[in-house]
């Protein structure tokens, strides 16, 4: 995943903090720079927003970002744009972002695109190799998208060949001002650790990731320069000591393509315990098996010795059934975003 950063102009922090994130985020292999020249809030002196926008477009395009610019119908006139994306937001028409699409990269405002819209696009030869799209932000508490509709307009784009993106907001770091209440695409994960929002926003199909906010954590810029989009990864709390168990739950699983009716079916956990060739005995005493629970069934069960699952049901104490693990609580979420043949794994902190 190429992911990035936001950064803003006249909105407080210095030149030299905006550069500085620039070059960190850089340093820790980001590759896209999100900016914006539509707030109010920033052009209260224009003459010096201008100087600051220059400069953090300087030390971006130094740093070897690619620039997403956001810009309206009003505005895209002001700028030599060549060296941006165009985030296009409101007052294009259909037939203008046909054209531009022939001559320049631009991205679509994924949370309000319509399928009738992109089918338009693909009569009107528009380039679809030009065109991406990248979900809002919402500063207003309350107003970001709701899990289910995010996901289905992830779905709509990439049924039409486009990759999509979305945002997370800094919960350690600065939040960008004047409402600080984070920038964020999805409402569910506006005060979750950066981590995890962008944990979600990948497991329901964003093929990048962007910090909204202006002054983010090292830490937050580490989780999203590393999130990964083909894997689901949960963390969750180990509940036994046993090394082959540990060993066993270390690694990737796939979840089996038909879908069950309390349980997540993990397709390698036998054939990985069969490669350690060693044994699941059973525990001393078993328990009962609630939601986010991870189980391996032990020696008991047979020949199903070695299989891995979550369980999304509240399922009786069985002595077959060893519960190895414990998905955080705050991470539950996740478990429901594990669809057929999904790769999934988990972090034991």
């Amino acid at each position: 995943m190429e992911n990035g950063i936001s950064v803003y102009a006249g909105l407080g922090a210095s030149v030299e903090d905006n550069i500085e994130l620039i070059e960190r985020a850089a340093s820790m292999g980001l590759k896209k720079f999100f900016t914006s020249t539509q707030i109010p809030e920033a052009m209260t002196d224009v003459e010096r927003f201008y100087d600051e926008f220059t400069a953090i477009i300087g030390a971006a395009v130094d740093n070897d970002f690619e620039i997403i610019l956001d810009v309206n119908a009003d505005n895209i006139i002001a700028f030599d744009f060549e060296e941006f994306t165009l985030r296009l937001d409101d007052g294009f028409d259909i037939g203008q972002v046909a054209d531009l699409s022939r001559i320049h990269r631009i991205q679509l405002n994924a949370s309000v695109m319509t399928e009738d819209f992109l089918k338009a696009l693909a009569n009107l030869d528009a380039n679809f190799g030009n065109i991406s799209a990248l979900h809002n932000y919402y500063p207003h508490v309350n107003t970001g998208l709701e899990n289910y509709y995010f996901s289905d307009q992830n779905k709509m784009m990439h049924d039409f060949g486009l990759t999509v993106g979305a945002f997370v907001a800094s919960r350690d770091g600065i939040r960008r001002p004047p409402l600080c209440e984070g920038l964020t695409t999805l409402e569910t994960t506006r005060n979750f650790s950066t981590d995890l929002s962008a944990r979600y926003l990948a497991a329901l199909g964003a093929d990048f990731v962007m910090i909204g906010d202006g002054q983010p954590t090292d830490e937050e810029l580490k989780a999203v320069a590393t999130l990964k989009n083909d894997e689901i990864i949960i963390r969750a709390r180990l509940l036994t000591l046993d090394p082959t168990s540990i060993e066993l739950l270390s690694n990737t699983f796939t979840s089996r393509p038909e879908i069950t009716r309390s349980v997540i079916r993990a397709v390698e956990g036998r054939k990985y315990l069969a490669r350690l060739d060693k044994v699941i005995s059973p525990d001393e005493s078993a328990v009962e098996r609630t939601y986010g629970c991870v189980t391996i069934d032990n020696e008991r069960f047979g020949r199903y010795m070695g299989e891995v699952q979550i369980v999304e049901d509240l399922l009786p104490a069985d002595g077959r059934v060893n519960v190895a693990a414990k998905i955080l609580e705050d991470e539950n979420g996740l478990v429901s975003c594990i669809k057929q043949r999904q790769k999934f794994s988990f972090r034991f902190d």
